[in-house]
């Protein structure tokens, strides 16, 4: 019992880096506008593009499927990056689907954005349609991407969105996220919501990053495949299959390594802006028909969470999916999700 207390409570401590203070209260930023287009009109499948922002920013993103298919911008998780997107590649030719998946800003190469809020981030996803002269796509996130899709149906005019989803996505605390949530992501949420004031986060920030630079690309790589290993231990049955998978561990990690390749700044901006007060509120969320998706079994966005999301989101549907988890879903349901989700194939 005693050893598996400290196992938990070392893992956390490893995660103490994703608390940072100064995002606790954060304003909104410039709205970037693409000054230029710097990738082709049909990027080449799964290879990082970047476009620049009028305020010096650089967004990378990645694109899948058909180059003329309909349109869906995916969001990814966090800490992940747009390398997560291609688990859908199978599904998406024959239901003429085009994914555009942007890096979040201090995610991958994308800049980092100082003091962004989680509506900020929908500016970034119009400069990208723009400088690929898309005028109505659809939007869906992922875990932590979920409320950035959220603030998408709440922030992007309506005319240009032709829909919205959240699969496994994060709830805002005011609906108590945590319940149902698994140990360590509940201790964790907690500590990023009521304690990040304790910790010196310039100090936290480049130790973390001092560590990250001192070791070889296995050792990082290995870092975060025990991180999974340690995480998964308490989730449901299909979760842990996953996290014995060879194959899915290392994609998962893929995703991992991407998402810090720019420091630890991105990634500790997002916790926070998750489990702080949203900028929005879903009772005005003005895009009637949000989809919401999640697996009964998840442990780490608690199908609670979707629940009573479904129910402040005017015009939402939920859909549960019967004994699958966090990581389960997107393998074993992305067919399904999209069929429903754009209809087509």
């Amino acid at each position: 019992m005693a050893s598996n207390i400290t196992r938990k409570l070392s893992t956390l401590l490893d995660f103490s880096f994703l608390i940072p203070i100064s995002l606790l209260r954060a304003s909104p930023g410039t709205i970037p506008n693409a000054l230029f287009q710097s990738s082709p009109s049909h990027p080449t499948e799964g290879i990082l593009e970047s476009i620049l922002l009028q305020n010096g920013r650089t967004l990378t993103y990645r694109t899948y499927g058909p180059p003329n298919g309909t349109p869906l911008f995916y969001l990814h998780g966090s800490p992940s990056s747009s390398l997560e997107a291609a688990v859908l590649v199978p599904h998406l030719s024959s239901r003429n689907i085009r994914i555009i998946a942007p890096n979040r800003p201090g995610f991958g190469q994308s800049s980092q954005h100082p003091n962004r809020t989680l509506t900020d981030h929908t500016q970034d996803v119009i400069a990208i349609a723009d400088s690929l002269g898309i005028q109505k796509f659809r939007v869906i996130g992922l875990s932590g991407g979920g409320p950035y899709s959220l603030a998408c149906a709440h922030s992007i005019p309506t005319e240009r969105l032709a829909g919205v989803g959240v699969i496994a996505g994060s709830a805002p605390w005011k609906l108590n996220p945590t319940k149902g949530m698994d140990w360590h992501g509940w201790m964790r949420f907690h500590l990023v919501r009521y304690l990040s004031w304790t910790f010196n986060i310039a100090y936290i920030r480049r130790s973390f990053d001092n560590k990250l630079k001192s070791w070889s690309v296995e050792e990082r790589r290995d870092f975060w495949r025990k991180d999974l290993g340690n995480t998964a231990i308490d989730l449901g049955e299909k979760d842990k299959l996953v996290a014995q998978d060879k194959e899915a561990i290392e994609e998962i990690v893929d995703c991992t390594m991407e998402a810090f390749e720019n420091g630890c700044e991105g990634p500790m901006q997002d916790s926070v802006l998750l489990v702080a007060d949203w900028d929005f509120q879903l009772g005005d969320i003005r895009f009637d028909g949000v989809r919401l998706y999640v697996g009964t079994e998840d442990r780490s966005t608690p199908v609670h969470g979707a629940r009573e999301m479904q129910k402040a989101i005017k015009g939402s549907k939920l859909l549960e999916f019967e004994g699958d988890g966090h990581y389960s879903i997107l393998g074993d349901r992305g067919a399904e999700i999209l069929d429903d989700f754009v209809k087509e194939g």
